[in-house]
């Protein structure tokens, strides 16, 4: 028994070592590019703590207001000695030339940037979970969830931002719900992940599919349209709250995308990616790679999670096209699920056809 036991605990163990290890990789990758964009004066962290950032950033308000109010409910005295400990030892400044801790919000900052990184770690379990149980096969999960933290940085090439970290975690987790028919933590968790942000109302009807494989046609629409309200009324909310910060909702990028996409030099773009000049954006060769396990892994997919893709596709589509900068693919994020199972079942085939080759 207690020889069982130690056995579970060191694998565990290391399992959580592993995904903390890998986690680690792609946040640095993603911190050291941008840090918790201290510089940015319409949406930087100290704009966000103050509340006076621009619209739409200014709405994305969660991992704010949680690092503000753990910071308020501590006392004057521990408060000031913690803020004297954490300035003499820099840390953060050590490690990250980006970084640019404003001396008056040493601890809100310490403390979003504990609240990114954990969000982020969180996300890798939470997709190491999902992909098993799509998969499943745990150890191709454990693959595809590695690949996905360490592959990250690529998609916050343009641009990238705190609230990135914990919206990936709250897509992965939906849709672990969505999957087990799990409604009620789903509606839940609905407005707590659009006042993350806002596109979460919108990839919500994603998880149509999923849900629908567990309840009849009406109770999964009623899911889907209540989990949408309750998102509705949080976005509503922050948005009254901060309706007089500068800025809109968004801005009109459509004729921009035609542009980028005629435009050659566009599909061979670099960038410093942990250091190194590596494809940025719509970078051709990953474009072709991307193809190339749909093309092979589409079939691998079960009707549920098929039109989940084309929903998402659809949907995330649109907005992009609409709103986004050309070539920021952080704003693709709906397809992150839909593309990970893809690429996990075909690097699951790779490893299995190695396999019969060795064998």
């Amino acid at each position: 028994m207690i020889k069982e036991f130690i056995d579970k605990a060191i694998k565990k163990f290391l399992l959580i070592l592993l995904i903390l290890v890998v986690s680690a990789a792609g946040f640095c990758g993603f911190f050291l590019k941008w840090s918790l964009r201290d510089d940015a004066e319409n949406f930087g962290f100290t704009a966000m703590i103050e509340n006076t950032a621009k619209r739409p950033f200014i709405h994305r308000q969660l991992l704010p207001q949680a690092a503000k109010s753990i910071v308020e409910v501590i006392p004057a005295p521990t408060k000031e000695k913690l803020s004297a400990r954490l300035v003499e030892k820099n840390s953060i400044g050590k490690r990250y030339a980006q970084a640019k801790i404003p001396p008056k919000y040493v601890l809100e900052y310490h403390l979003l940037f504990a609240l990114s990184f954990l969000s982020f770690f969180a996300a890798i379990w939470v997709l190491r979970s999902l992909l098993g149980e799509v998969l499943q096969d745990k150890v191709a999960g454990t693959a595809g969830a590695a690949v996905f933290a360490l592959v990250f940085p690529f998609f916050e090439v343009l641009g990238g931002y705190y609230y990135d970290l914990a919206e990936v975690f709250f897509m992965f987790l939906a849709a672990k719900f969505a999957l087990r028919g799990k409604f009620i933590p789903l509606l839940i968790l609905a407005p707590i992940a659009t006042l993350n942000k806002e596109s979460f109302f919108f990839f919500l009807v994603t998880l149509y599919p999923l849900t629908r494989q567990h309840f009849s046609l009406k109770k999964s629409a009623a899911i889907t349209l209540v989990s949408i309200f309750f998102a509705g009324l949080a976005y509503l909310f922050v948005r009254q709250t901060f309706i007089n910060n500068p800025g809109d909702m968004a801005d009109g990028r459509f004729f921009e995308h035609m542009e980028h996409l005629f435009d050659i030099s566009s599909y061979f773009l670099t960038d410093s990616i942990y250091g190194l000049p590596l494809g940025s954006r719509v970078f051709l060769p990953h474009v072709i790679c991307v193809i190339w396990i749909i093309k092979n892994s589409w079939s691998h997919l079960n009707d549920a999670w098929k039109l989940h893709a084309k929903l998402a596709l659809i949907i995330n589509g649109v907005l992009y096209f609409l709103f986004v900068v050309p070539g920021e693919l952080r704003d693709l994020s709906m397809l992150y699920i839909s593309l990970m199972i893809l690429t996990t079942c075909y690097l699951r085939e790779i490893f299995l056809q190695q396999y019969k080759r060795e064998s």
